[in-house]
């Protein structure tokens, strides 16, 4: 018979944030297990890597609706309109997230290198995902050949800029405008 949890998830949470939010990224998982009152092991039953206890404890997330949305649009109906949607969930997103990370930043908590040498890490898994999602469409012709790397950078980038953009006050268009704008300038360069 498995034994009852004693700490619930978010007190594991809300210990790793401390510890987090005095040491930064590279705190120990063994020091957020000791505010925590539980094994270095139990951490990892619960969360699978220090990253996504990191991502959590934050109140980031690492669940992207957009990376669901490539497995469910790719080589799926009009190729023009799935850009579109991804492109307002990446927008959605990045406005959701990256005045979190912008903040964990300017106080020295978190660095984006410290997690891209890990092939788990946010960054990396995002961009591989959507370099196979543009490499995946090629093949099917859907797209004109081109490095799939550069143009997954260039898709995801235009709306993360625009999302960094808006955060310093600076007047844009409507997010719906601006990805309709961006997918119609895309557009001539992948069209096949």
């Amino acid at each position: 018979m498995a034994r009852t949890r004693k700490i619930t998830d978010e007190q594991i949470l809300e210990a790793a944030s401390k510890v987090f939010l005095e040491q930064g990224f590279g705190a120990s998982t063994l020091d957020i297990a000791k505010r925590a009152g539980i094994s270095e092991a139990s951490i990892f039953k619960r969360f699978s890597t220090k990253e996504t206890l990191f991502l959590k404890s934050m109140g980031l997330t690492d669940e992207l609706p957009w990376l669901l949305s490539l497995e469910d649009l790719v080589g799926q109906g009009a190729l023009k309109e799935n850009l579109k949607v991804i492109g307002l969930q990446i927008i959605e997103f990045f406005q959701e997230n990256l005045p979190k990370i912008i903040m964990l930043m300017s106080k020295g908590i978190f660095a984006p290198a410290d997690m891209m040498g890990s092939e788990n890490a946010p960054p990396v898994r995002n961009l591989k995902a959507l370099t196979i999602f543009f490499e995946t469409e090629m093949k099917l012709g859907r797209m004109k050949s081109r490095e799939p790397r550069a143009v997954a950078m260039q898709f995801m980038g235009s709306f993360m800029n625009y999302v960094m953009l808006s955060q310093m006050s600076a007047p844009l268009p409507k997010s719906e405008d601006y990805v309709e704008s961006v997918i119609e300038s895309f557009w001539q360069g992948v069209k096949p």
